[in-house]
């Protein structure tokens, strides 16, 4: 676990407006969503009957998981009042979870697998979360929105302070070489982690000029006097000692989160005046997101990282992907086997790790490459041929931007944004790029670590 971190110095682990612009790219947005939702795999799939629908969700828009005393130093004035404890999902987050659940339930019944209304039994859906209250609450909005008023379960580990399927490192299911994890991610920069500052300046110049940063504590914290500029910071990498992680300190994960900070005030809802205090207008809080896309891209895809963190929830998912038949991933659970509708509810690390394992990347409108949006979720769905082979869809659904600010309803005419995701080693060309279950079942098998399977 992370040691005693300095004061005012953010710590990034592994282990664990202006109101015109904003109205333009809203509507640009919206634009951009027409052309893009249109090239779904549904006419290819017409004569397939879905059998199962597997979700790997990030939780809802949250409150800051930074303390306020440490965002205090980032910025030249005070931030926005959430209204709510740290670390918490908001109202609005709810909301739109509920939103993604009742699009989901649909979902399943235009494809014939439930009846679009009314009270399912239990076992139709299998719903479990990471134990901290934004995924609990996040899972349990997104059941209200699938089944209103059904009480369907929502599972999680219990009072635990840590769940090893999301967590494996933290939870001691297996551990980080220091040397093998620092030199994996340096390569990735040339040995030179400030490489990142320099190339992406203009980000850097963006968020700089929102946040006015630095204060005095942070600049004496790095050794830069009493004056200083975010970009003026370095950015450092510590592995932890007992291998239950790897950190960053310094100018890029600050800067992830602040952008980071800046999508969730807009997804939120929040008046334009308090989105990076109206500094800043779409195309360059966009621009900002690269930084938070860099250091994910680093932290949570480099490969010996990705596999270590995400093997064991990886199996597990395959698991209830293939639960149909046996194919390598343990017996399977009765309960995950028999529903039409499995969902796990996490965090966008656990999405960066599967994604970096499996080796898929997707675009969509707004969003940087790769990026995980609040409520994005990694989607498998299992579905069943003429020729009675069963077949693997993986997709990546994810509201946009403008349909999270305005919490707008989802249907299959105006849906979340789903875009295809071709698996090496097993896709076919076919739209949608389908894998067959059992090619399914072996490319993940040799993708996880198996040290890190519980």
């Amino acid at each position: 676990m992370p040691g005693k971190e300095e004061p005012s110095v953010l710590r990034s682990s592994v282990a664990t407006t202006r109101e015109v612009p904003l109205m333009k790219f809203r509507t640009t947005i919206a634009m951009l969503m027409v052309l893009a939702a249109a090239p779904l795999p549904a006419a290819a799939q017409s004569d397939e009957l879905l059998q199962k629908v597997v979700i790997v969700s990030r939780h809802g828009v949250r409150t800051p998981t930074a303390a306020p005393e440490i965002l205090a130093t980032w910025a030249s004035q005070p931030w926005p009042d959430w209204k709510q404890p740290a670390d918490a999902l908001t109202p609005r987050g709810a909301q739109l979870a509920t939103l993604m659940g009742r699009y989901y339930r649909e979902y399943l019944a235009v494809q014939g697998a439930l009846p679009a209304a009314g009270c399912p039994a239990n076992s139709v859906a299998y719903v479990y979360a990471d134990v901290p209250e934004r995924t609990r609450a996040t899972a349990q909005a997104l059941v209200e929105g699938f089944a209103p008023g059904c009480g369907l379960t929502v599972r999680t580990r219990g009072s635990v302070a840590v769940d090893p399927l999301f967590h494996p490192l933290a939870a001691g299911v297996c551990k980080l070489d220091p040397m093998t994890a620092q030199k994996s991610v340096l390569e990735r920069v040339g040995g030179d982690l400030n490489r990142v500052t320099r190339d992406r300046k203009a980000s850097f110049d963006a968020l700089q000029a929102a946040l006015g940063c630095c204060k005095p504590a942070l600049c004496t914290a790095f050794g830069r006097g009493e004056l200083c500029k975010l970009g003026d910071l370095p950015t450092a990498m510590t592995p932890h000692a007992d291998g239950s992680g790897l950190s960053l300190i310094g100018a890029l994960p600050i800067a992830s989160t602040t952008s980071e900070l800046f999508l969730l005030q807009y997804a939120n809802g929040m008046a334009a005046s308090d989105v990076a205090w109206g500094r800043m207008t779409p195309e360059q809080m966009r621009e900002t997101m690269r930084l938070h896309i860099e250091e994910y891209d680093l932290m949570q895809r480099t490969p010996y990282l990705a596999r270590r963190m995400g093997s064991q929830l990886l199996s597990r998912v395959a698991g209830a992907v293939t639960s149909a038949r046996q194919l390598g991933f343990g017996a399977p659970d009765t309960a995950m086997r028999d529903a039409k509708f499995v969902a796990f509810v996490g965090h966008d690390t656990n999405l960066w790790n599967l994604a970096g394992m499996m080796d898929v990347t997707w675009s969509q409108p707004g969003y940087q490459r790769n990026q995980t949006p609040p409520g994005g979720a990694l989607m498998f769905e299992v579905r069943e041929g003429a020729d009675k082979k069963l077949r693997v869809y993986t997709s990546y659904v994810a509201q946009s931007l403008e349909q999270m600010r305005n919490a707008t309803p989802l249907t299959q005419e105006v849906p979340p944004v789903k875009t295809p995701l071709r698996l090496a080693g097993c896709s076919t060309g076919a739209p949608g790029f389908p894998c067959t279950l059992e090619e399914f079942a072996i490319t993940i098998r040799n993708a996880l670590d198996r040290d890190c399977v519980e």
